[in-house]
């Protein structure tokens, strides 16, 4: 049995796979519009998650930062009180310290004179300094 092809037949199956290729090029480009649609919508909803989690963390960026500065309001005006408290700390001490130099003055005598004069000056070294 010999089977021959003519070149008749050739062309026809040329023209069939060329006609065939022809309708699928075709149905890709009607398909084309729809496609490139798809894709924009799913990168924008990629985009729109990204931006979504970027806002959240941002809100919660922005909730701690106010946390943050209520605390540190707080412990600010906690150190003033500190600072006050300890000014009048300071002021109550040199008062006592005064309070001691004019006892010592008064105390003076001829046998304890050398020990109460040492203290008194120590006393006084001690307010020169500090103010």
């Amino acid at each position: 049995m010999n089977f021959v092809i003519t070149s008749q037949q050739i062309v026809w199956i040329c023209g069939f796979i060329a006609s065939i290729w022809g309708v699928v090029k075709i149905i890709k480009e009607l398909k084309k519009p729809s496609d490139d649609l798809k894709e924009t919508v799913k990168r924008h909803t990629e985009l729109l998650h990204r931006d979504n989690e970027r806002l959240n963390s941002l809100e919660k960026i922005t909730l701690n930062q106010e946390g943050i500065n209520r605390k540190l309001e707080e412990h600010t005006r906690l150190l003033s009180d500190h600072d006050g408290r300890l000014d009048e700390d300071k002021e109550r001490s040199n008062l006592l310290l005064k309070a001691n130099i004019a006892i010592l003055n008064g105390l003076l005598s001829d046998s304890d004179k050398e020990k109460l004069v040492e203290t008194r000056n120590e006393i006084q070294d001690f307010l020169v300094e500090k103010n």
